[in-house]
C-alpha cells in the first residue's frame, strides 16, 4: 500500500520526535481505529521501501495487510462481525 493510499483511506499521520522517543531520530507512521478495540498501524517511515507500507494490529497480532485490496476485505469482515 502506498502512503497516499493510507491518507486517502483516512489514516492519521503520527509523528514521533527524537525528544519523545529518545531513539536518536524522528519518524512517523499511520494509524486508524476501525472500531472500539480494533486499531491498525502502519510500518514506520524508517522501514518503508519503495513507498510500500504494511498494516498491522497490536490487537490481532496475526494480521498483516500489504495491499489496499486486502485492507478493504479486512474492513468488510470487521464491519460485518464487530463494528
Amino acid at each position: 500500500m502506498t502512503e497516499q493510499e493510507l491518507v486517502d483511506l483516512g489514516f492519521e499521520k503520527v509523528e514521533i520526535t527524537d525528544h519523545d522517543s529518545q531513539n536518536g531520530y524522528d519518524y512517523y507512521y499511520y494509524y486508524r481505529e476501525l472500531c472500539s478495540g480494533v486499531e491498525l498501524h502502519s510500518t514506520d517511515n524508517i522501514d518503508v521501501k519503495d513507498d510500500h507500507w504494511d498494516l498491522k494490529s497490536f490487537d490481532i497480532p496475526a494480521v498483516e495487510i500489504k495491499t489496499k485490496e486486502h485492507y478493504m476485505q479486512f474492513l468488510e469482515v470487521m464491519n460485518s462481525i464487530i463494528c
